[in-house]
């Protein structure tokens, strides 16, 4: 595990990811709670792709009263529940996704402290597994990122997981849209977790709000899998 301080993705956050509303919010988190930057974006960096990053995932340190900020703002965004008890803010064009530290599943069911060291240790995907401090200006690196830095192969790191299905069909977004291979082992664990009588649409539209993949794209893309 790494702790690396970078200012640099600090200028990269503020003026190619946040818009003007957004920045006022997170300055105000940052007045209740530290606030780690995680997933996408980071990836995206240290990938150097020249898309436009339009999510955002933030997970704070502690529990907030969010009641003030939303009254603050609520003309300015929209806001629904997400998937970690949290919520999901559309803030002109940018998606944010926001929860707290004690809210994350794989945290909760491993019961062990609540630090951004640990909070990386339970990412499913390998490239996910790095956090950004805003306030310290610093990384939090798990050996697995830096493996997938090297190999740009997408890899599995924390195989517990409650909603098997958005896995599966995150697998197969990220695989298209990085255009990147997957790791033996990740192919395994999918081959492995794959029941074609679940359901795949449900998950798709609570996450996307739409239904990216059919059950026969799905059902090929798992057969690929089967090595």
């Amino acid at each position: 595990m790494q702790s690396v301080r970078d200012a640099h993705f600090r200028e990269y956050l503020y003026s190619r990811i946040l818009n003007s509303t957004s920045i006022e919010i997170l300055k105000e988190l940052l007045q209740l709670s530290d606030v780690y930057i995680f997933s996408g974006v980071i990836r995206d960096y240290f990938l150097k792709r020249q898309q436009e990053t339009r999510d955002l995932d933030i997970v704070i340190e502690r529990e907030i009263d969010w009641r003030s900020i939303y009254k603050r703002y609520r003309k300015k965004m929209k806001v629904k529940i997400n998937s970690y008890g949290g919520f999901k803010t559309d803030i002109n064009g940018l998606t944010i996704d926001i929860w707290s530290m004690e809210r994350t599943w794989g945290l909760k069911q491993k019961g062990v402290c609540l630090t951004p060291q640990n909070l990386i240790r339970t990412a499913l995907f390998n490239f996910s597994a790095i956090a950004y401090s805003v306030r310290r200006e610093r990384f939090y690196i798990h050996k697995g990122f830096i493996e997938f830095i090297k190999t740009k192969r997408i890899g599995i790191l924390y195989k517990d997981n409650p909603n098997i299905p958005l896995c599966i069909v995150n697998t197969m977004h990220y695989s298209q849209i990085l255009g990147l291979p997957l790791s033996r082992e990740l192919k395994q664990w999918i081959a492995s977790r794959y029941n074609m009588f679940d359901n795949y649409e449900t998950p798709q539209i609570l996450h996307w709000g739409v239904v990216k993949y059919s059950h026969e794209e799905i059902h090929r893309f798992v057969s690929q899998c089967e090595v």
